[in-house]
C-alpha cells in the first residue's frame, strides 16, 4: 500500500509530511504541523499556529492536569488546569484547584515577568517565543485561545478536492504551545492528500478575478506599508471616517501571473466606507490570507515557487502607489 500523505494548508503555510512521521521542532516562530499519526483509520494532526500573540495580554492554562479535589464518595471527579490571567492594570489572578490567589506584576524584560502575590513571595515567569510556552512557578502554561474554524479536504491528485464532511475532534492541544489538535477519519485506503484550512476569522481572502483594476476602486484609502509572514500579508492602511464600519476586499487581477522570474501577481483592494461622512483619520491593519494566490500559481505552473506580490493602492486616474513583497514557499 502506498503511504498516505498530509498536505497542510493553514492560513499561513503549506506543508507536506508523511503520516506517522515526527516533525522536527521549529527553529523560528512559524505555522507548521508538529506531529501526524494514523491509527485504525483515524488521522491525528498537531498544528502549531503562528497567529499574532502578545504573550502579556493572554490568559493561560497549565499543560499539566490536576485531579479535582471533590468530597469523598464522588467517583471520577475529573481534572482541572491551573489558570493565569494578566490584567492591564498591573494585577493578576492565579486560579489553583478551587481557590484563587492575586497580586501585582511588572515586565522585567521582553520575555520575563515578575509577579508578587498579595502577602506572599515574588515569582518569576519566563516566556519562550518559539514554543509560546510560559513557565511560571515550575509549571508550563499555554495561551488559552479560541478554537478557529477548520475545514479538511481530501484529494488523490492535488487538483480536485472534496471536503471531509465530519471531523472527529477540533480542540486546543496542550502538549505544545499555541497548538491545535485536528482528528478525522481517513476517507479511503490508498494514496491520498489532505488539505487543512484553518481560519481564525480575522483574515481577508484573496478573490481571483480577471476584472479591470478600475472596477475595484470604490472609496479612497492610503496604503502605507505591506509585509508578508508565510501566507499572511499585513497591510497598513488609513482612510477618512470614524462613524461607520469600513469593509475591504482583495482581488488578484489578472488571474494569470506576469511572466517574469519570480512570477508576479497584482493585488487590488476594494474599500467600502458604507457612506461614512465623518472626517476622522482611521488607521487599520488588514491581514490577508494569500492561500488562493499560491493555489492559483500551482494550478498555472504545477509547482511551488517564489512570487512577487504587487499590492496597489487606491487610484482615481491610473495606478500610482504599489508596495511589493516576496513570497517564498
Amino acid at each position: 500500500m502506498a503511504p498516505s500523505k498530509i498536505l497542510y494548508c493553514c492560513i499561513t503555510s503549506l506543508f507536506l509530511v508523511a503520516l506517522n512521521q515526527t516533525v522536527a521542532e521549529a527553529s523560528q516562530v512559524e505555522t507548521r504541523v508538529l506531529r501526524t499519526s494514523l491509527s485504525e483509520g483515524i488521522v491525528d494532526l498537531s498544528v502549531r499556529l503562528s497567529s499574532p500573540l502578545d504573550w502579556k495580554d493572554e490568559s493561560y492554562r497549565s499543560k499539566k492536569e490536576f485531579t479535582i479535589d471533590a468530597p469523598p464518595g464522588i467517583p471520577n471527579p475529573g481534572t482541572t488546569r491551573h489558570q493565569l490571567q494578566w490584567n492591564s492594570d498591573g494585577t493578576f489572578e492565579w486560579f489553583q484547584f478551587d481557590f484563587i490567589q492575586a497580586g501585582t506584576y511588572r515586565i522585567v524584560d521582553e520575555h520575563t515577568i515578575e509577579a508578587r502575590l498579595f502577602g506572599g513571595p515574588i515569582l518569576l515567569g519566563s516566556f519562550d517565543p518559539v514554543s509560546k510556552v510560559l513557565k511560571f512557578d515550575g509549571l508550563d502554561y499555554v495561551a488559552d485561545f479560541p478554537v478557529p474554524d477548520v475545514t479538511v479536504e481530501v484529494s488523490g491528485n492535488l487538483s480536485e478536492w472534496t471536503k471531509v464532511e465530519q471531523l472527529e475532534e477540533i480542540s486546543q492541544d496542550f502538549t505544545e504551545g499555541h497548538t491545535l489538535s485536528v482528528r478525522f477519519k481517513r476517507r479511503k485506503v490508498g494514496s491520498e492528500y489532505y488539505r487543512v484550512r484553518i481560519n481564525g476569522g480575522a483574515t481577508i481572502p484573496v478573490n481571483i478575478s480577471d476584472d479591470e483594476p478600475e472596477t475595484f476602486q470604490l472609496d479612497p484609502f492610503v496604503l502605507e506599508e505591506a509585509s508578508l509572514d508565510d501566507c499572511l500579508l499585513t497591510l497598513d492602511v488609513n482612510y477618512g471616517g470614524g462613524c461607520e464600519e469600513h469593509e475591504f476586499e482583495v482581488f488578484m487581477s489578472p488571474f494569470l501571473f506576469d511572466e517574469s522570474f519570480p512570477a508576479q501577481a497584482n493585488l487590488w483592494l476594494k474599500h467600502n466606507g458604507n457612506g461614512d461622512f465623518c472626517r476622522g483619520l482611521v488607521s487599520e491593519k488588514l491581514v490577508i490570507d494569500i492561500t488562493a494566490v499560491i493555489e492559483q500559481y500551482r494550478a498555472q505552473y504545477g509547482r511551488d515557487d517564489e512570487i512577487i506580490l504587487n499590492v496597489h493602492g487606491y487610484f482615481s486616474d491610473k495606478p500610482n502607489v504599489v508596495k511589493a513583497v516576496r513570497y517564498s514557499p
